[in-house]
Protein backbone atom coordinates (compact mmCIF):
# COMPACT_ATOMS: atom_id res chain seq x y z
CA UNK A 1 0.00 0.00 0.00
CA UNK A 2 2.59 2.55 1.13
CA UNK A 3 4.98 1.30 -1.54
CA UNK A 4 2.48 2.18 -4.26
CA UNK A 5 1.93 5.65 -2.78
CA UNK A 6 5.69 6.09 -2.57
CA UNK A 7 6.10 5.26 -6.27
CA UNK A 8 3.46 7.80 -7.26
CA UNK A 9 5.19 10.48 -5.16
CA UNK A 10 8.63 9.61 -6.52
CA UNK A 11 7.46 9.98 -10.13
CA UNK A 12 6.02 13.45 -9.42
CA UNK A 13 9.15 14.40 -7.45
CA UNK A 14 11.42 13.37 -10.32
CA UNK A 15 9.42 15.53 -12.69
CA UNK A 16 9.56 18.61 -10.45
CA UNK A 17 13.30 18.18 -10.00
CA UNK A 18 14.04 18.15 -13.73
CA UNK A 19 11.50 20.67 -15.06
CA UNK A 20 13.10 23.95 -16.15
CA UNK A 21 9.93 26.03 -16.56
CA UNK A 22 8.20 28.44 -14.21
CA UNK A 23 5.54 26.69 -12.11
CA UNK A 24 2.08 27.93 -11.14
CA UNK A 25 1.17 26.66 -7.66
CA UNK A 26 -2.57 26.61 -6.93
CA UNK A 27 -3.55 25.81 -3.34
CA UNK A 28 -6.76 25.66 -1.36
CA UNK A 29 -7.31 28.66 0.90
CA UNK A 30 -7.90 26.87 4.25
CA UNK A 31 -5.27 25.89 6.84
CA UNK A 32 -4.43 22.61 5.12
CA UNK A 33 -4.19 24.29 1.73
CA UNK A 34 -2.06 27.13 3.06
CA UNK A 35 0.24 24.64 4.82
CA UNK A 36 0.46 22.73 1.53
CA UNK A 37 1.21 25.95 -0.32
CA UNK A 38 4.00 26.80 2.11
CA UNK A 39 5.52 23.35 1.69
CA UNK A 40 5.31 23.68 -2.10
CA UNK A 41 6.90 27.12 -1.98
CA UNK A 42 9.79 25.98 0.22
CA UNK A 43 10.27 22.86 -1.92
CA UNK A 44 10.48 24.85 -5.14
CA UNK A 45 12.84 27.38 -3.56
CA UNK A 46 15.14 24.56 -2.49
CA UNK A 47 14.99 23.16 -6.03
CA UNK A 48 15.82 26.66 -7.35
CA UNK A 49 12.64 26.85 -9.44
CA UNK A 50 10.70 29.91 -10.52
CA UNK A 51 7.08 29.86 -9.37
CA UNK A 52 3.94 31.84 -8.61
CA UNK A 53 1.54 31.11 -5.72
CA UNK A 54 -2.24 31.40 -6.12
CA UNK A 55 -4.98 30.44 -3.63
CA UNK A 56 -8.56 29.44 -4.48
CA UNK A 57 -11.55 28.71 -2.30
CA UNK A 58 -12.76 26.21 -4.90
CA UNK A 59 -12.07 25.05 -8.43
CA UNK A 60 -14.82 25.78 -10.90
CA UNK A 61 -14.50 26.09 -14.64
CA UNK A 62 -14.94 29.85 -14.42
CA UNK A 63 -12.47 30.42 -11.58
CA UNK A 64 -9.76 28.13 -12.93
CA UNK A 65 -10.12 29.55 -16.42
CA UNK A 66 -9.62 33.05 -15.03
CA UNK A 67 -6.46 32.00 -13.12
CA UNK A 68 -5.01 30.21 -16.15
CA UNK A 69 -5.72 33.17 -18.44
CA UNK A 70 -3.86 35.45 -16.04
CA UNK A 71 -0.94 33.05 -15.55
CA UNK A 72 0.56 31.42 -18.62
CA UNK A 73 2.92 28.95 -16.93
CA UNK A 74 3.19 25.61 -18.72
CA UNK A 75 3.37 23.66 -15.43
CA UNK A 76 0.60 23.76 -12.82
CA UNK A 77 1.06 22.29 -9.33
CA UNK A 78 -2.16 21.85 -7.32
CA UNK A 79 -1.91 21.28 -3.55
CA UNK A 80 -4.79 20.21 -1.28
CA UNK A 81 -7.13 20.71 -4.18
CA UNK A 82 -7.67 19.14 -7.58
CA UNK A 83 -8.54 15.49 -7.06
CA UNK A 84 -12.24 16.23 -6.81
CA UNK A 85 -12.05 18.57 -9.81
CA UNK A 86 -9.87 16.43 -12.07
CA UNK A 87 -12.45 16.66 -14.84
CA UNK A 88 -12.40 20.46 -14.87
CA UNK A 89 -8.60 20.60 -14.65
CA UNK A 90 -8.23 18.10 -17.48
CA UNK A 91 -10.50 20.10 -19.77
CA UNK A 92 -8.66 23.40 -19.18
CA UNK A 93 -5.00 22.25 -19.15
CA UNK A 94 -4.55 20.35 -22.43
CA UNK A 95 -1.36 22.27 -23.22
CA UNK A 96 0.09 22.23 -19.68
CA UNK A 97 1.72 19.65 -17.44
CA UNK A 98 -0.26 19.12 -14.24
CA UNK A 99 0.90 17.84 -10.84
CA UNK A 100 -1.73 17.25 -8.13
CA UNK A 101 -0.88 16.60 -4.47
CA UNK A 102 -4.18 16.07 -2.67
CA UNK A 103 -6.01 13.81 -0.21
CA UNK A 104 -9.65 14.30 -1.19
CA UNK A 105 -11.88 11.80 -2.95
CA UNK A 106 -11.00 11.46 -6.64
CA UNK A 107 -13.51 11.95 -9.45
CA UNK A 108 -13.32 9.35 -12.20
CA UNK A 109 -13.47 11.71 -15.15
CA UNK A 110 -10.41 13.45 -16.54
CA UNK A 111 -6.67 12.79 -16.48
CA UNK A 112 -3.69 14.65 -15.04
CA UNK A 113 -0.01 13.95 -15.62
CA UNK A 114 1.13 13.34 -12.02
CA UNK A 115 -1.52 12.62 -9.40
CA UNK A 116 -0.24 12.07 -5.85
CA UNK A 117 -3.18 10.96 -3.71
CA UNK A 118 -3.32 8.01 -1.28
CA UNK A 119 -6.96 7.42 -2.21
CA UNK A 120 -5.78 6.23 -5.65
CA UNK A 121 -4.04 3.13 -4.32
CA UNK A 122 -5.48 -0.06 -5.76
CA UNK A 123 -5.45 -3.72 -4.69
CA UNK A 124 -5.55 -3.04 -0.98
CA UNK A 125 -6.93 -0.79 1.71
CA UNK A 126 -6.32 2.86 0.90
CA UNK A 127 -4.71 5.35 3.25
CA UNK A 128 -7.69 7.32 4.52
CA UNK A 129 -7.29 10.90 3.31
CA UNK A 130 -9.98 12.00 5.74
CA UNK A 131 -8.21 10.76 8.88
CA UNK A 132 -4.66 9.59 8.25
CA UNK A 133 -3.04 12.19 6.01
CA UNK A 134 -3.89 15.74 4.97
CA UNK A 135 -3.19 17.66 1.79
CA UNK A 136 -0.16 19.15 3.52
CA UNK A 137 0.95 15.64 4.46
CA UNK A 138 0.73 14.51 0.83
CA UNK A 139 2.66 17.59 -0.33
CA UNK A 140 5.28 17.01 2.37
CA UNK A 141 5.63 13.36 1.30
CA UNK A 142 6.22 14.54 -2.27
CA UNK A 143 8.77 17.12 -1.05
CA UNK A 144 10.58 14.48 0.97
CA UNK A 145 10.97 12.34 -2.15
CA UNK A 146 12.26 15.32 -4.12
CA UNK A 147 14.71 16.62 -1.50
CA UNK A 148 15.75 13.52 0.42
CA UNK A 149 15.66 15.57 3.61
CA UNK A 150 12.71 17.89 4.15
CA UNK A 151 12.76 18.06 7.96
CA UNK A 152 12.00 21.78 8.14
CA UNK A 153 8.78 21.18 6.17
CA UNK A 154 7.56 18.36 8.42
CA UNK A 155 5.72 20.53 10.99
CA UNK A 156 3.49 21.93 8.24
CA UNK A 157 2.23 18.42 7.50
CA UNK A 158 1.02 18.25 11.11
CA UNK A 159 -0.36 21.80 11.05
CA UNK A 160 -2.38 20.95 7.93
CA UNK A 161 -3.68 17.74 9.51
CA UNK A 162 -4.71 19.64 12.64
CA UNK A 163 -6.49 22.27 10.57
CA UNK A 164 -8.36 19.49 8.75
CA UNK A 165 -9.58 18.09 12.08
CA UNK A 166 -7.55 14.91 11.71
CA UNK A 167 -6.32 15.01 15.32
CA UNK A 168 -9.01 12.95 17.03
CA UNK A 169 -9.21 12.79 20.83
CA UNK A 170 -5.93 14.73 20.88
CA UNK A 171 -4.10 12.01 18.90
CA UNK A 172 -2.84 11.61 15.33
CA UNK A 173 -3.30 8.35 13.42
CA UNK A 174 -1.99 6.71 10.26
CA UNK A 175 0.70 8.58 8.36
CA UNK A 176 0.07 11.65 10.51
CA UNK A 177 1.25 9.64 13.50
CA UNK A 178 4.39 8.66 11.61
CA UNK A 179 5.03 12.33 10.79
CA UNK A 180 4.53 13.24 14.45
CA UNK A 181 6.99 10.60 15.64
CA UNK A 182 9.60 11.90 13.18
CA UNK A 183 9.02 15.53 14.20
CA UNK A 184 9.22 14.64 17.89
CA UNK A 185 12.40 12.62 17.41
CA UNK A 186 14.01 15.51 15.51
CA UNK A 187 12.91 18.11 18.11
CA UNK A 188 10.75 19.92 15.57
CA UNK A 189 7.77 19.79 17.91
CA UNK A 190 7.45 19.50 21.68
CA UNK A 191 4.99 16.77 22.65
CA UNK A 192 4.09 16.86 26.33
CA UNK A 193 1.29 16.27 28.80
CA UNK A 194 -0.30 19.39 30.21
CA UNK A 195 -3.25 21.74 30.29
CA UNK A 196 -4.88 21.70 26.88
CA UNK A 197 -6.44 25.17 26.95
CA UNK A 198 -7.16 27.18 23.83
CA UNK A 199 -5.03 30.31 23.84
CA UNK A 200 -1.96 28.60 25.29
CA UNK A 201 0.34 30.98 23.41
CA UNK A 202 -1.89 33.79 22.22
CA UNK A 203 -3.97 34.62 25.29
CA UNK A 204 -3.00 35.61 28.79
CA UNK A 205 -3.10 32.77 31.30
CA UNK A 206 -6.00 34.50 33.04
CA UNK A 207 -8.10 34.71 29.86
CA UNK A 208 -7.23 31.18 28.71
CA UNK A 209 -8.51 29.81 32.02
CA UNK A 210 -11.42 32.24 32.30
CA UNK A 211 -12.76 31.29 28.85
CA UNK A 212 -12.68 27.57 29.64
CA UNK A 213 -16.35 26.60 29.77
CA UNK A 214 -16.29 22.90 28.85
CA UNK A 215 -16.22 21.69 31.54
CA UNK A 216 -17.66 24.60 33.47
CA UNK A 217 -15.35 25.62 36.33
CA UNK A 218 -17.49 27.29 38.98
CA UNK A 219 -15.80 30.46 40.22
CA UNK A 220 -13.38 30.49 37.23
CA UNK A 221 -15.33 30.13 33.97
CA UNK A 222 -16.39 33.58 32.75
CA UNK A 223 -15.20 35.02 36.07
CA UNK A 224 -11.99 37.01 35.70
CA UNK A 225 -11.81 38.02 39.35
CA UNK A 226 -12.31 34.41 40.43
CA UNK A 227 -9.67 33.24 37.95
CA UNK A 228 -7.12 35.74 39.26
CA UNK A 229 -7.86 34.74 42.87
CA UNK A 230 -7.46 31.05 42.03
CA UNK A 231 -4.09 31.56 40.32
CA UNK A 232 -2.80 33.83 43.08
CA UNK A 233 -3.76 31.21 45.67
CA UNK A 234 -1.25 28.95 43.91
CA UNK A 235 1.46 31.66 44.05
CA UNK A 236 1.49 31.94 40.25
CA UNK A 237 2.94 35.25 39.03
CA UNK A 238 0.46 36.60 36.49
CA UNK A 239 2.71 39.27 34.98
CA UNK A 240 6.33 39.65 34.02
CA UNK A 241 8.36 42.48 32.48
CA UNK A 242 6.49 42.00 29.18
CA UNK A 243 2.99 42.12 30.67
CA UNK A 244 0.45 39.37 31.30
CA UNK A 245 1.99 35.91 31.03
CA UNK A 246 0.47 33.11 28.94
CA UNK A 247 0.18 29.42 29.74
CA UNK A 248 3.20 28.80 27.49
CA UNK A 249 5.31 31.03 29.79
CA UNK A 250 4.83 28.72 32.78
CA UNK A 251 7.36 26.16 33.93
CA UNK A 252 6.25 22.52 33.94
CA UNK A 253 6.12 22.70 37.73
CA UNK A 254 3.83 25.77 37.68
CA UNK A 255 1.55 24.07 35.18
CA UNK A 256 1.33 21.01 37.43
CA UNK A 257 0.40 23.31 40.34
CA UNK A 258 -2.58 24.59 38.35
CA UNK A 259 -3.63 21.04 37.46
CA UNK A 260 -3.43 19.96 41.11
CA UNK A 261 -5.32 23.07 42.17
CA UNK A 262 -8.18 22.29 39.79
CA UNK A 263 -8.31 18.69 40.96
CA UNK A 264 -8.49 19.77 44.62
CA UNK A 265 -11.51 21.94 43.82
CA UNK A 266 -13.30 18.80 42.66
CA UNK A 267 -14.60 20.05 39.32
CA UNK A 268 -16.59 17.46 37.31
CA UNK A 269 -14.90 16.57 34.03
CA UNK A 270 -11.74 18.51 34.83
CA UNK A 271 -9.66 15.58 33.57
CA UNK A 272 -10.76 16.57 30.05
CA UNK A 273 -8.50 19.62 30.33
CA UNK A 274 -5.40 17.46 30.67
CA UNK A 275 -3.84 15.72 27.73
CA UNK A 276 -1.21 15.72 25.05
CA UNK A 277 -0.12 19.18 23.98
CA UNK A 278 1.79 19.79 20.75
CA UNK A 279 3.96 22.92 20.79
CA UNK A 280 5.68 24.11 17.61
CA UNK A 281 9.20 25.50 17.69
CA UNK A 282 7.76 29.01 17.24
CA UNK A 283 6.11 28.63 20.66
CA UNK A 284 2.52 28.25 19.41
CA UNK A 285 0.36 25.28 20.29
CA UNK A 286 -0.50 23.48 17.06
CA UNK A 287 -4.29 23.85 17.34
CA UNK A 288 -3.98 27.60 17.81
CA UNK A 289 -1.53 27.95 14.96
CA UNK A 290 -3.70 25.93 12.58
CA UNK A 291 -6.65 28.17 13.51
CA UNK A 292 -4.49 31.20 12.74
CA UNK A 293 -3.59 29.97 9.24
CA UNK A 294 -7.21 29.05 8.66
CA UNK A 295 -8.19 32.60 9.63
CA UNK A 296 -5.80 34.01 7.03
CA UNK A 297 -7.60 32.06 4.33
CA UNK A 298 -11.12 32.72 5.53
CA UNK A 299 -10.39 36.45 5.71
CA UNK A 300 -9.11 36.21 2.10
CA UNK A 301 -5.57 37.05 3.19
CA UNK A 302 -3.71 33.74 2.64
CA UNK A 303 -0.54 35.59 1.68
CA UNK A 304 -0.38 36.87 5.28
CA UNK A 305 0.25 33.27 6.34
CA UNK A 306 3.52 33.33 4.40
CA UNK A 307 4.64 36.37 6.39
CA UNK A 308 3.63 34.73 9.67
CA UNK A 309 5.27 31.38 8.93
CA UNK A 310 8.34 32.37 6.94
CA UNK A 311 9.10 35.76 8.50
CA UNK A 312 7.83 35.06 12.05
CA UNK A 313 5.60 38.12 11.74
CA UNK A 314 3.56 37.59 14.89
CA UNK A 315 2.35 41.18 14.99
CA UNK A 316 0.39 40.36 11.84
CA UNK A 317 -0.62 37.04 13.43
CA UNK A 318 -2.27 38.76 16.37
CA UNK A 319 -4.08 41.24 14.11
CA UNK A 320 -5.47 38.41 11.98
CA UNK A 321 -6.44 36.41 15.05
CA UNK A 322 -8.29 39.36 16.59
CA UNK A 323 -10.15 40.22 13.39
CA UNK A 324 -11.19 36.61 12.80
CA UNK A 325 -12.20 36.06 16.42
CA UNK A 326 -14.51 39.04 16.29
CA UNK A 327 -16.18 37.71 13.13
CA UNK A 328 -16.67 34.25 14.59
CA UNK A 329 -18.03 35.70 17.83
CA UNK A 330 -20.48 37.90 15.92
CA UNK A 331 -21.71 34.99 13.80
CA UNK A 332 -22.15 32.68 16.81
CA UNK A 333 -24.15 35.44 18.53
CA UNK A 334 -26.40 35.61 15.47
CA UNK A 335 -27.01 31.87 15.71
CA UNK A 336 -27.78 32.10 19.43
CA UNK A 337 -30.18 35.00 18.82
CA UNK A 338 -31.92 33.19 15.94
CA UNK A 339 -32.77 30.04 17.87
CA UNK A 340 -36.51 29.64 17.54
CA UNK A 341 -36.58 31.44 14.18
CA UNK A 342 -37.41 28.57 11.81
CA UNK A 343 -36.55 30.66 8.75
CA UNK A 344 -32.95 30.80 9.99
CA UNK A 345 -32.53 27.61 12.06
CA UNK A 346 -34.48 24.48 11.24
CA UNK A 347 -34.58 21.69 13.80
CA UNK A 348 -35.03 18.33 12.06
CA UNK A 349 -35.12 14.71 13.11
CA UNK A 350 -31.50 14.26 11.99
CA UNK A 351 -30.03 17.51 13.28
CA UNK A 352 -30.03 21.21 12.52
CA UNK A 353 -29.89 23.38 9.40
CA UNK A 354 -28.54 26.95 9.51
CA UNK A 355 -30.02 28.92 6.60
CA UNK A 356 -27.80 32.00 7.05
CA UNK A 357 -28.47 33.77 3.76
CA UNK A 358 -26.14 36.78 3.67
CA UNK A 359 -25.81 37.11 7.45
CA UNK A 360 -22.77 34.80 7.66
CA UNK A 361 -19.87 34.99 5.19
CA UNK A 362 -19.72 31.88 2.97
CA UNK A 363 -15.99 31.50 3.68
CA UNK A 364 -16.75 31.13 7.37
CA UNK A 365 -20.00 29.14 7.37
CA UNK A 366 -18.02 25.88 7.65
CA UNK A 367 -16.06 27.07 10.67
CA UNK A 368 -19.19 28.35 12.39
CA UNK A 369 -20.96 25.06 11.68
CA UNK A 370 -18.05 23.12 13.19
CA UNK A 371 -17.98 25.27 16.33
CA UNK A 372 -21.77 25.07 16.68
CA UNK A 373 -21.77 21.27 16.68
CA UNK A 374 -18.60 20.87 18.76
CA UNK A 375 -19.80 23.26 21.47
CA UNK A 376 -23.39 21.96 21.54
CA UNK A 377 -24.79 25.34 20.50
CA UNK A 378 -26.77 23.33 17.96
CA UNK A 379 -27.76 19.69 18.16
CA UNK A 380 -26.61 16.91 15.83
CA UNK A 381 -26.06 14.22 14.81
CA UNK A 382 -25.69 16.35 11.68
CA UNK A 383 -25.46 20.14 11.43
CA UNK A 384 -25.60 21.82 8.02
CA UNK A 385 -24.86 25.47 7.33
CA UNK A 386 -25.82 27.38 4.18
CA UNK A 387 -24.80 30.89 3.13
CA UNK A 388 -25.05 32.89 -0.07
CA UNK A 389 -21.86 32.26 -2.04
CA UNK A 390 -22.54 34.29 -5.13
CA UNK A 391 -25.63 35.92 -6.55
CA UNK A 392 -27.14 32.63 -7.72
CA UNK A 393 -25.44 30.05 -5.49
CA UNK A 394 -25.26 28.82 -1.90
CA UNK A 395 -22.22 27.48 -0.07
CA UNK A 396 -23.15 24.40 1.98
CA UNK A 397 -21.09 22.92 4.84
CA UNK A 398 -22.06 19.75 6.70
CA UNK A 399 -20.58 18.28 9.88
CA UNK A 400 -21.37 15.13 11.89
CA UNK A 401 -20.69 14.48 15.56
CA UNK A 402 -17.99 11.91 16.28
CA UNK A 403 -20.26 9.16 17.59
CA UNK A 404 -22.10 9.01 14.26
CA UNK A 405 -18.99 8.85 12.06
CA UNK A 406 -19.60 5.19 11.18
CA UNK A 407 -23.21 5.77 10.15
CA UNK A 408 -22.86 8.37 7.41
CA UNK A 409 -20.26 9.39 4.84
CA UNK A 410 -20.80 13.09 4.28
CA UNK A 411 -18.51 13.29 1.25
CA UNK A 412 -20.58 10.69 -0.60
CA UNK A 413 -23.80 12.30 0.58
CA UNK A 414 -22.80 15.77 -0.62
CA UNK A 415 -21.47 14.52 -3.92
CA UNK A 416 -24.69 12.66 -4.71
CA UNK A 417 -27.20 15.17 -3.40
CA UNK A 418 -25.51 18.26 -4.86
CA UNK A 419 -25.39 16.57 -8.25
CA UNK A 420 -29.16 15.98 -8.11
CA UNK A 421 -29.75 19.76 -7.95
CA UNK A 422 -27.09 20.67 -10.54
CA UNK A 423 -24.52 21.56 -7.89
CA UNK A 424 -21.19 20.07 -6.89
CA UNK A 425 -20.08 18.62 -3.57
CA UNK A 426 -17.48 16.50 -1.85
CA UNK A 427 -15.03 16.59 1.05
CA UNK A 428 -14.41 14.09 3.84
CA UNK A 429 -16.46 11.52 5.72
CA UNK A 430 -17.19 13.75 8.73
CA UNK A 431 -16.84 17.19 7.15
CA UNK A 432 -18.03 17.96 3.65
CA UNK A 433 -19.45 20.77 1.58
CA UNK A 434 -20.67 21.92 -1.77
CA UNK A 435 -22.20 24.63 -3.88
CA UNK A 436 -25.80 24.54 -5.11
CA UNK A 437 -28.13 26.87 -7.07
CA UNK A 438 -30.09 29.15 -4.74
CA UNK A 439 -33.37 28.48 -6.52
CA UNK A 440 -33.08 24.76 -5.71
CA UNK A 441 -32.43 25.17 -2.00
CA UNK A 442 -35.76 23.74 -0.83
CA UNK A 443 -35.39 20.72 -3.10
CA UNK A 444 -31.84 20.17 -1.82
CA UNK A 445 -32.93 20.34 1.83
CA UNK A 446 -35.75 17.86 1.24
CA UNK A 447 -33.40 15.37 -0.44
CA UNK A 448 -30.98 15.72 2.48
CA UNK A 449 -33.79 15.13 4.96
CA UNK A 450 -35.00 12.05 3.11
CA UNK A 451 -31.47 10.67 2.85
CA UNK A 452 -30.64 11.16 6.53
CA UNK A 453 -33.87 9.80 7.95
CA UNK A 454 -32.10 6.44 8.03
CA UNK A 455 -29.94 7.74 10.90
CA UNK A 456 -32.99 7.82 13.11
CA UNK A 457 -34.73 4.69 11.79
Amino acid sequence: MVERFEKIAEDAADYLKQVDKEILVISHYDCDGISSGIIARMLLEKLDKQFVNVFLDEITEEKLEKVLEKNNQEVVFFTDIGSGQKDVISDLTDDRTVVVADHHEVVEEGEVDYHVNPMLIENGEVIDGGKEISGAGVTYYLAEKALGNADDLLPYALIGATGDIQKKEKEFTGMNKKFLEEADEKDLIDVKEGLDLYGRSSKSLVKALKYTTDPHLEGISNDESGTVQFLRSLDIDLRDENGWISLSDLTDEEEREIIHGLIKRGYDGVEELFGTVYVLDNGWEIQEFSSLLNACGKLEKPEKAFDICLENDFETAMKVKTQYGRKIGRYLSIIEDKKGDSSFIQETEFGTIIDAGTKIHPNIIGTVTTIAIKSDILQGPVVMGMAVKEKDFLKVSVRVVDEYEDEVELNTLMEEVCEKVDGKGGGHKMAAGGKIPRDRKDEFIQIIKDFLKQLKD
